[in-house]
């Protein structure tokens, strides 16, 4: 969007910029905002100039560069029709939306690049939110129960930049900006992808205007993983200040995904079912290449696509560190920064034309060994307000065996009935032709298990569920549940903070934590988490 802006700026100063070729918005429709502004004859005026080079600035992310050009523009010239949009702009990229708002219609330059629209849209969505002012972060979020996503989003994120720092030698300074939306009709209107977009992919973060845009976890019917997605996210900008915003989508994707996990000390990149989906996606021929993953993996089809897309992309990056060590990917940002195009940078990097690199990282996604098990299809994030998605009975269809279905059907009918007994034995029936892979069957399973004095059965299940399916809160509850009857409080402490990972509304989650810290000699983590239980207890329910 920005470059679009900088190239109307350009064309309607008299003078052509390198971001005139870059797509967005047609430049001729706001071409004409700057009638006057520039020397006769379509000569540029030297405030025009610092105009675009704030701009510029601000199209790779450097606020704080933009900021030293155009703050002092403005006070120079405060009349100054460019000086006054270079300035509103950065205000919306410093999060100060009323100001970015009166400077850009001050302007009087129309829409250009659809900034003003969007700074609008930012106004309005964040409009009454609360807000979390840390050392090193700042948490805007909707008042009500999204307020205990903020210590942890904070303590990932501190994390995240410590582990950066270290990772890639560098962070940038100042206090990010996180904004916290209630559904996919408010992230949409912060990102510019459309709902349709947002549905389609999965998407439920994006890192752009100098901010990290994050949907609420109870937009989702089981929530997602808000704490990696964030740090992930956070990457993103890390990285494209590195790089001067140069990156390709497949190396800034492929290095989000690569640190993802680094703010909790790391983990294997790839899942079973990423590695089920470039295993058939090579068998099939049918990989998603680098022109298809531009300009955002957002946009591709499915999230079948997009998780494919992720998948082969942190293989990459696996490549590149195997070959050249970590530091390879610091060189490869630092050449990127400095005009070098992708190919040039990895060319550079790794001592081999980039076309051989293509040929290596196609025989490392065949080659490698990858994790054991996994899935042919995704598990689709499930909207809660989109219909499409069929609400919580939908997983009960995901049961890939017939008979195991009809199983289970009499499992639910006996548990709705309170006889635990035959509810155990029927979901029995199921979990032995399919086993673990079905989380929903694995843990009605093991509730009936503990219902009826089942304990080690269900101890069994929910750890083999859990190794299918680490994701699934529910299953770390249930299993918390037992340790806690062996006051085996560590254990329940942690598997409570992996379910939190990912719905983090469950108000058995937090009063759990509260006893387990309480125990473990920490009591105002416990006051904490006591508090957000009772914030997320329905009224009533003690």
């Amino acid at each position: 969007m920005i470059r679009a802006l900088v190239a109307a700026l350009a064309i309607a100063s008299g003078f052509a910029a390198r971001a005139a070729t870059v797509p967005g918005p047609n430049p001729a429709d706001v071409a004409s905002h700057e009638r006057g502004g520039s020397g006769r004859h379509g000569a540029v005026s030297s405030v025009d100039a610092e105009a675009l080079k704030a701009l510029q600035l601000l199209a790779d992310e450097d606020v704080e560069g933009a900021r030293a050009v155009a703050e002092p523009l403005l006070a120079a010239h405060p009349e100054h029709r460019g000086a006054k949009l270079a300035v509103g702009v950065l205000r919306l990229y410093q999060q100060r939306y009323d100001e970015a708002v009166q400077l850009m219609e001050q302007a009087d330059a129309g829409d250009p690049g659809g900034y003003l629209s969007l700074a609008y849209a930012s106004r309005d969505v964040t409009r009454g939110f609360e807000r979390h002012e840390g050392d090193r972060v700042v948490v805007s979020y909707p008042k009500g129960k999204d307020e205990i996503l903020v210590p942890y989003l904070v303590e990932t994120l501190e994390r995240q930049r410590d582990a950066l720092a270290k990772g890639l030698g560098t962070v940038p300074g100042g206090k990010l900006a996180v904004e916290v939306v209630n559904d996919v009709k408010e992230l949409s209107k912060l990102t510019t992808l459309t709902e349709q977009e947002i549905r389609t992919s999965g998407t439920v973060a994006v890192c752009k205007f100098n901010k990290l845009m994050l949907l609420s976890p109870k937009a989702l019917l089981k929530g997602y993983d808000w704490q990696d997605t964030a740090a992930h996210e956070y990457t993103h900008l890390v990285l494209t200040l590195r790089s001067k915003n140069q990156a390709p989508i497949w190396i800034q994707e492929g290095l989000a995904k690569w640190f993802e996990a680094a703010w909790r000390g790391g983990e294997e990149p790839l899942s079973r079912l990423s590695a089920a989906l470039v295993k058939e996606a090579i068998q099939k021929n049918s990989l998603v290449t680098f022109d298809e993953m531009h300009p955002s993996i957002a946009k591709l089809p499915s999230q079948e696509r997009a998780a494919l897309a992720y998948a082969e992309v942190v293989l990459a990056v696996e490549l590149l560190v195997q070959q050249r060590g970590p530091a390879v990917i610091g060189r490869i940002l630092d050449l990127l920064a400095q005009g070098k195009d992708a190919r040039e940078a990895v060319a550079a990097a790794t001592g081999q034309p980039f076309d051989r690199f293509l040929e290596a990282w196609r025989r490392h996604m065949v080659q490698r060994p990858l994790p054991r098990g996994g899935e042919h299809e995704v598990k689709q994030l499930r909207f809660r307000d989109d219909p499409k998605h069929g609400g919580d009975w939908a997983e009960w269809a995901e049961i890939p065996d017939e008979k195991a279905r009809g199983f289970a059907r009499l499992g639910e009918l006996m548990r709705a009935r309170g006889r635990w007994t035959s509810a155990r034995i029927e979901y029995g029936k199921a979990y032995d032709r399919v086993g673990g892979r079905v989380p929903i069957l694995a843990d009605q399973y093991a509730l009936a298990a503990l219902q009826s004095g089942q304990d080690v059965v269900a101890e069994k299940v929910l750890a083999e569920a859990i190794a299918w399916n680490p994701d699934y809160p529910a299953l770390h509850v249930h299993l918390a549940r037992i340790l806690a009857r062996r006051e085996e409080w560590a254990k329940v402490r942690d598997q409570l903070l992996l379910a939190n990972r990912i719905d983090p509304f469950d108000p058995e989650i937090h009063l759990g934590l509260a006893r387990a810290l309480s125990r473990l000699g920490d009591p105002q983590g416990a006051t904490r988490e006591e508090g957000f239980g009772k914030i997320l207890q329905p009224e009533g329910h003690p």
